[in-house]
């Protein structure tokens, strides 16, 4: 359905009166001269359309374009990009025209890169057929279509659902059964999903004599198994260790005789704790 604008006589009604929020003047139809009205109109429309041209795409040539100066921020940083004019584009194909984080003017025939790994403000994209292209917005039947509501709307400082996940990791501790006095306790890294990670980590574990207690290496003898010790804190106790490219991490307990024994993890300031373990006789 077509936009509706207000009535005739609405419209005329704002001879002479100004837009509230921006100051606009609506020309004065019994001003004379009439376009001194309307001057005032085009130089307040373009104080206020100026921001609005930051970085906007060009044609300067017949297989060529330029983009208009503008600026963005790059995290805490402010990123001034200056006009350039003369880019080459790819005859008889699709242009994509974006700007990387650190305002590196970059154009390709394979698409937009994805945002997260490769962090980027999509500019436009530009058709080009038989060595020319025409310039003008795709919206009015042109070759240019103008991406720079990136720019302006954009949810900032989020990745996919999944890499969200990832940021949120958790710890699962199980542990083997008992064979010549050891027990293996296996410490996985999980996503916010409860999905394995698939990347190496930091993991704090250690071994004590209660529930969330101190590290405790009486009567315990320990060795990391899978991962690599990045610390040992306390020899036969407590260790940091850098879990394998599946994100676990597992160490061998060996007591003789009966005992029960607690083994806590932590990963990101938050502690897991396997529960009681017993050794028997």
């Amino acid at each position: 359905m077509t936009e509706l604008y207000p009535s005739d006589a609405e419209l005329n009604a704002l001879s002479g009166t100004t837009d509230n929020e921006q100051e606009v003047l609506f020309i004065a139809t019994a001003e004379a001269p009439y376009y001194t009205s309307f001057y005032k109109m085009l130089q307040r429309l373009l104080k206020v359309a100026r921001r609005g041209g930051d970085c906007r795409v060009f044609k300067d040539g017949d297989l060529t374009f330029g983009v208009r100066a503008g600026r963005y921020y790059n995290g805490d940083s402010t990123v001034n990009f200056s006009q350039v004019t003369g880019q080459v584009l790819t005859n008889n194909a699709t242009n994509y025209v974006f700007l990387t984080a650190d305002g590196t003017l970059t154009v390709n025939t394979t698409g937009f890169p994805t945002p997260s790994a490769t962090p980027h403000i999509p500019l436009a994209t530009i058709v080009t057929s038989a060595g020319a292209y025409d310039g003008r917005d795709a919206s009015e039947g042109g070759d240019i279509t103008d991406y720079r509501g990136g720019m302006y709307i954009s949810v900032s400082g989020m990745g996919s659902v999944t890499d969200m996940q990832d940021l949120m990791p958790n710890l699962n501790i199980t542990a083997a059964a008992e064979a010549a006095d050891k027990r293996t306790i296996t410490v996985q890294t999980r996503d916010a999903a409860d999905n394995n990670l698939a990347e190496r980590v930091l993991v704090r574990v250690w071994v004590g004599t209660s529930d969330y207690a101190a590290p405790s290496a009486t009567g315990n003898t320990v060795a990391v198994e899978t991962g690599t010790t990045y610390e040992t804190e306390t020899a036969n106790a407590a260790y940091k260790i850098i879990s394998d490219a599946d994100g676990k991490v597992e160490i061998g307990i060996t007591i003789s005789g009966a005992a029960t024994r607690y083994v806590m993890a932590e990963i990101d300031g938050r502690i897991y704790s396997s529960g009681q373990l017993d050794w028997t006789v």
